[in-house]
């Protein structure tokens, strides 16, 4: 390392072989009948981790990158922390992270300092070694950095050239996501989004996003999403927000669902019972509970699966089936029913859909 930081990014030009690691991927993936992003990713990756590596503590001295990751800090540090934490766990289930399930900033910066001492955070005590998490977050938010400078220079150079760049804008996050992990107030955590059945897809869609707590959002004036959009403004002249009518209305699912069977718009204006009444309508348990019969069964799962299906029903009488206790959610059914669940989905979609809302 050098005594002073220095004043811009420094160069990172590929040692030999590096060079050569990247172009023999580069041939290997391009090579193949269709892509394989897995595979690229892991190759960028392995690339990014030599180069970083080679750089040593250069590559976070520089006055430029300090500069930036200090005004990026609201998102940048908790996502290096979460990418740190996703890898060291296996998993991005951050619910499943014991005490690191609900981070604090003063938390998140006690795990991500590289030059911690001894007595913890403001600690006077001797200077220790990293840990391994905020050694992995170092690489991260390095890694950020070289994404913003050359997306940057990108889409400075489209404009030099009179070309406009259109960002894209999806509606949802993952909900093993570091948006869910520090902000899960922003979030229906036990919702998941999805689309209505359809002439596309009988059986709905079911993306397994959590949906937005607009309530919750609009307290500090959508500041969540005011931060996306301004972060993207920096590359972009104009967004494409997939799915936008999600702002006004979306199809919300109960979590433990599988398909996009059994949601409803939110927000939606409900039908009231003396309306129903009104319309003659006077089976209310038709239109709340799963209608099951034999015949539907039958029909749905044919001969072969029906047997299967019976076993997890019992009779209420009229003709009608219900679930056994505790099979109260898709995937609840279908971890019973295994591939006969699959298969059932199938044909229903072939005989459009309604049987298998029934059952499920």
């Amino acid at each position: 390392s050098t005594d002073a930081p220095a004043s811009s990014p420094p160069a990172l030009p590929l040692p030999a072989d590096v060079a050569a690691m990247a172009a023999e991927a580069r041939t290997r993936l391009n090579g193949l009948p269709q892509v394989d992003y897995q595979a690229t990713l892991s190759a960028k990756l392995r690339i990014a981790r030599e180069v970083f590596r080679r750089a040593g503590d250069d590559a976070l001295l520089c006055a430029a990158f300090l500069e930036w990751e200090s005004a990026q800090e609201e998102w940048l540090l908790p996502y290096s922390v979460f990418c740190a934490l996703r890898d060291t766990f296996g998993h991005a289930e951050h619910w499943r992270w014991g005490d690191l399930a609900a981070p604090t900033m003063d938390r998140l910066r006690a795990m991500a300092a590289l030059h911690p001492r001894a007595g913890g955070a403001g600690g006077e005590g001797a200077p220790l070694e990293p840990s391994p998490v905020a050694r992995e977050a170092s690489f991260w938010r390095w890694l950020q950095w070289q994404l913003h400078l050359q997306l940057g220079a990108a889409a400075r150079y489209a404009t030099s050239r009179r070309v406009v760049l259109k960002g894209d804008l999806p509606i949802g996050v993952d909900k093993g996501s570091v948006d869910t992990w520090v902000h899960p107030e922003l979030f229906r955590m036990d919702k998941r989004t999805g689309a209505p059945p359809d002439a596309f897809d009988p059986n709905g869609q079911n993306w397994g996003f959590p949906t937005y707590n607009w309530e919750a959002m609009s307290r500090d004036g959508y500041a969540w999403w005011r931060r996306r959009l301004a972060g993207l403004s920096q590359y972009f002249s104009a967004y494409r927000i997939d799915h936008i009518l999600g702002f006004f209305r979306i199809w919300e699912m109960p979590e433990g669902t599988t398909t996009g069977l059994l949601g409803r718009f939110r927000p939606s204006v409900p039908l009231w019972r003396d309306e129903l009444e009104a319309q003659g309508v006077w089976d209310f348990d038709r239109l709340c509970e799963p209608f099951i019969t034999e015949e539907l069964v039958e029909e749905v799962f044919g001969e072969e699966l029906a047997p299967l299906v019976m076993g997890v029903t019992e009779d209420v009488g009229h003709g009608r089936l219900r679930l056994v206790s505790g099979l109260h959610t898709e995937e609840l059914i279908c971890e019973v029913l295994g591939a006969g669940c699959e298969e059932g989905a199938l044909r229903a979609e072939r005989k459009g859909g309604c049987g298998y809302s029934a059952s499920a």
